[in-house]
Order: structure tokens, then sequence, then C-alpha cells
């Protein structure tokens, strides 16, 4: 009977600690809630203050952001409110519009009226801005027509669009053709400006065969003893020397070849390190110079081998890989001509390529 109730509350306490956990998410949230609020509420302070001095400038900024992070009524119709201040009237009167949208939605009647009759004083001097486009660019695949660097949608094509008054860059591009640009400004007081946007020019064609190479210049490594030589193939105007890209071509392969070599002698320098060090170990397991007793000492001694195996290899190519990169660069002079010769070096503990051959 004993047990029973104890496990009874334990039961009870299991559940009791499960719901507090269950309330800490929703507590962390509401309090990131009200952190939003109290930094929307400081920029609206703020925001009052300036345009209370007249500092419009610095009060649009905060207004905005603090409508950003807690939207509400009021900010919105001193947002209007500042707008207007700047000779902003396109950007007052829609600002005022949502504002009445908005009241109107939460039956704040007065505020609706207020906002209303707001937009409609500013909707006489509102200025336009009418963009009409080609038929011939409208069938364009991809077309972009933006005013500083904001879309504007093809619905609104033809169509006076209310703007602050200010200057305007537009753009009109699309893929395969020119761009368009054009800058006008709009004054204050209704004014009214139409751009019409012509039909795109294409692009320009590349030339016929302009980017055909009319040469080219090989290098092929040879077998072991066999010289292979250098064509520089002929120039445009049929005489002999290089094309510009064969030359190209070469100088890519001889930068690419250098390259190589100095990733060999690289890896050819760490296995050499690496030989040293495994037989320095070695030493301390072997100190005489005859049969090695210690298993350890006979391992490290192999793995220092090996190392120096690897580091002649990984030396003698990245040293042939240099070497041709200079021959290579050296012949794709126009007046230069090379033939390379590759010959395999191998002995006891060497193995490697050599590179040899000669240039003009």
């Amino acid at each position: 009977m004993v047990m029973r109730t104890s496990q009874k509350r334990r039961a009870q306490l299991t559940l009791t600690l499960c719901m507090g956990c269950a309330l800490i998410p929703t507590r962390a949230r509401a309090e990131a809630s009200a952190a939003q609020k109290a930094a929307a509420e400081s920029l609206f302070d703020d925001a009052v203050k300036a345009m209370k001095s007249a500092r419009y400038a610095d009060a649009c900024p905060k207004l905005e952001e603090s409508e950003r992070i807690d939207p509400g009524i009021g900010t919105l119709l001193y947002l209007g409110e500042c707008y207007e201040k700047t000779g902003r009237t396109a950007s007052a009167w829609a600002t005022f519009r949502e504002a009445a949208s908005s009241a109107q939605a939460k039956g704040e009647a007065e505020r609706a009226r207020i906002a209303t009759n707001r937009a409609d004083r500013l909707q006489p001097g509102l200025s336009k801005l009418t963009v009409t486009v080609a038929p011939e660019t409208l069938q364009l695949a991809g077309l972009r027509v933006t005013r500083d660097n904001v879309a504007i949608e093809g619905s609104l094509f033809g169509v006076a669009i209310p703007v602050d008054p200010g200057k305007y860059h537009v753009v009109a591009s699309a893929d395969g053709y020119e761009p368009y640009q054009a800058e006008l400004e709009l004054a204050a007081n209704a004014d009214q400006k139409t751009l019409q946007i012509p039909a795109l020019k294409p692009l320009p064609k590349p030339a016929a065969g302009a980017t055909a190479a009319s040469g080219s210049a090989t290098v092929t490594p040879a077998a072991s003893g066999v010289s292979q030589p250098i064509n520089p193939g002929t120039n445009p105007s049929g005489e002999s020397g290089p094309s510009d890209s064969g030359i190209s071509r070469v100088r890519s392969a001889a930068f690419v070849s250098g390259a190589l070599g100095i990733v060999g002698l690289g890896v050819g320098s760490y296995f050499g390190v690496r030989a040293i060090s495994k037989n320095s170990d070695a030493e301390s397991y072997c100190p005489r110079g005859d049969k090695c007793d210690d298993q350890r000492g006979v391992d490290l001694t192999n793995q220092a081998k090996h190392a120096a195996v690897a580091s002649n290899i990984a030396i003698g190519v990245g040293a042939a890989f240099v070497v041709a990169g200079v021959v290579l660069y050296l012949t794709s002079e126009p007046t230069r001509s090379a033939r390379l010769e590759l010959h395999p070096m191998l002995g006891r503990d060497l193995a490697g390529l050599g590179l040899g051959g000669a240039f003009r």
C-alpha cells in the first residue's frame, strides 16, 4: 500500500514538472514579443520628438522601422505626415490610404476618416509617371523593366503611377539585346511624364570564323629516348609562325606544367623531411650500424626508406614539370621552336623522369 502511494506521488511530480517545461517556450515567445514592442515604442517616441523639432529626415527612418517591427495605425499616420513634410507626396498618399484601410478593418471610424481626408487632400497634387513599351519589346522573352532597380510589373505598363518628385533611372533589358536606359526627373505639384521604351536592338553577333583557331601548338610527351618537336603552326597570313590561339594554348600549358611542378617539389620535400624524421627515430632504437634487434627500429627504418623513395620520385617529377613549363613558355615566342625529350630514370632507391631537349 505504501509503495502504491509513493508511485502516485512520483507520477504527480513528473506531471507537474512537464507542465512547467511546456510553459517555458510560451513565456520565451511572450518576452521576445515584449522586447520587440519596447523597441518599436522607443523608435516611435524618438521619431515624434524629431518631428516636433522639424528633423523629419531623422524621424522618417525611425517610424519606418517601428512600423516594420510592430505595425500600428498611429505609426502609419505619423509616417504619412513625415513623408508629406519631406516632399514625398506619393509615399505619404499611399501611407494614409493604408492607414485608412487598417482603421476601417479594426472599426476605428475616426482614425479612418482622418487618414482618408489626408490622402484625398494630397491626391490632386500627385506627380505621375507613365511607362509604355513598344510592341516589339513586349514580345521579348525575359523582358525586365526597372525604376531605380525596382521592377515595374507588366500590368503597370501604360498606367500613370504616382511617384515622389525627384530623379529616376529606368532600364529595360532582355537576353540577347542591348539594354535601353533613360534618366528623367519629375517636379512637384502634379507633374506628368511619359517614358516610351522603344524596340530593343539585338546584340551584334560575332563574325563567322572569328573565334576559329588558325593554328595550333601542342606538346606531347614522347616515349623513352624519342623526341617530339613542337609544331608552331601558321599565322593568319599564311606565313610560318605560331598563331595567337596556338601561343595562348602553349603558354597555358606552360603555366599548368609549372604549377604541377611546384606541387611535386612540395610533396617531395614533405616526404624528404618525413624520411629524415623516421630515420632519426630509428636510430634511437638501433644506435649501432649493424643488425638491429628491435623490431620498432626495423619498422621505422623501412618507413624512412619508403619515404625517401617517394621523395625522390616526387622531386624528380616536379623538377621535370617545372623545366617543361619554362621551356614551353620560352618556345611560345613566335621566333622560337623547341624539341623535348622525356627519359625514365630508374635506380635502386630512385625512380623519376628526366627531361632534355633544345630550343632556339
